[in-house]
């Protein structure tokens, strides 16, 4: 797996546009190293909920945060240094305003991400299906049918986001955001984490189902969901290219009707059901009560063959986190 996520390109249309990539292929961060990931990083680290195999063997496949550098927390090979520099230098300063144009950027970066992780994902999945060799019938039959079955789902996810980024360069390449819709909140200090997602909305916010997923021939709707600092306050950026009044919409929505004071411990639980990645200021993980880290450990699990999502999760407001309140939120 990680020799399929070194292999990188240039996610910018440039045979497209004509727009020429430069010669290096970069770690490109999904999330600002200045600003979002040193606002929660201790001693130059992070934690991130991603798995590596020796933790996932010491633990019985119930492995905890770790501890990642803040020059390798978020990156991906999914950029030339050109581009890279170049489309999302309006949204990496110390500042932000949320516009239809900064909104589009983040959402951007993150569909480029997700892309690229469900390729790598498939890649190595395919290279799973030699793995059996030398193995007895009863154990080769097994393991065939666990690794088509998280291949199907796999190519689902593969063709869904690819979609999703053919959708996302013509707007583009076009210079236009009109079908492009978004909502963004400011919290009134930093939070202990930062992210970067795409994601299909199955259930919103108070936990009311929203769409069925694993259904191959249903156009589903998707969303991004970015989390990271500005100026010492965390923002919030749901973009989508949809319906303007789909499960995108009213996933944003059901965030947005929460009531201020609850919006934090939200988003955590919206983040640690959705993605990995998301990273962590180590202290605050460490001072969780032992039964905050189990529920949320859990939740990283969720949509898994091993867990499935559930509303309840979505809406458990008795799981408290963080405290926070709303300074700003803005649509468009």
């Amino acid at each position: 797996m990680f020799t399929e996520l070194r292999k990188g390109y240039c996610a910018y249309p440039a045979s497209v546009s004509g727009d020429s990539c430069s010669h290096t292929i970069i770690k490109a961060h999904t999330i600002q190293k200045t600003g979002g990931l040193a606002t929660i990083a201790e001693s130059g680290h992070v934690l991130t909920v991603k798995p590596c195999m020796s933790d996932m063997i010491k633990t019985k496949g119930n492995p905890q945060p770790r501890k990642v550098g803040v020059k390798l927390a978020s990156v991906f090979p999914g950029f030339c240094g050109k581009h890279d520099n170049d489309l999302f230098e309006p949204i990496e300063g110390k500042t932000i305003n949320f516009k239809n144009e900064t909104a589009f950027l983040f959402s951007y970066r993150a569909v480029a991400y997700e892309r690229f992780a469900k390729e790598a994902q498939q890649r190595f999945m395919m290279s799973m299906l030699e793995a059996d060799a030398g193995m007895p019938f009863d154990r080769q039959a097994a393991l065939q049918q666990v690794v088509q079955d998280n291949l199907f789902g796999i190519e689902i996810g593969v063709q869904d986001v690819q979609k999703w980024k053919t959708q996302f360069d013509e707007q583009l390449l076009s210079s236009s955001t009109d079908h492009f819709h978004f909502a963004a909140v400011r919290f009134d200090r930093p939070l202990p984490l930062v992210a970067c997602a795409a994601f299909h909305p199955e259930f919103d916010c108070m936990g009311i189902p929203l769409q069925k997923l694993g259904q191959d021939s249903v156009e589903l709707d998707y969303i991004t969901l970015t989390v990271t600092t500005f100026d010492n306050q965390t923002v919030v950026i749901f973009g989508w290219i949809a319906h303007q009044d789909g499960p995108a919409r009213s996933l944003a929505n059901s965030f947005l009707a929460i009531e201020d004071s609850c919006k934090a411990d939200a988003l955590v639980r919206l983040l640690f059901i959705h993605t990995d990645n998301v990273f962590l200021r180590p202290s605050w993980w460490e001072g969780l009560p032992e039964g905050s880290r189990k529920a949320l450990n859990d939740m990283t699990r969720s949509g898994t063959m091993e867990r499935q999502r559930a509303g309840e999760e979505y809406a458990n407001a008795e799981l408290k986190l963080v405290a926070a309140n709303i300074v700003e939120h803005v649509s468009g």
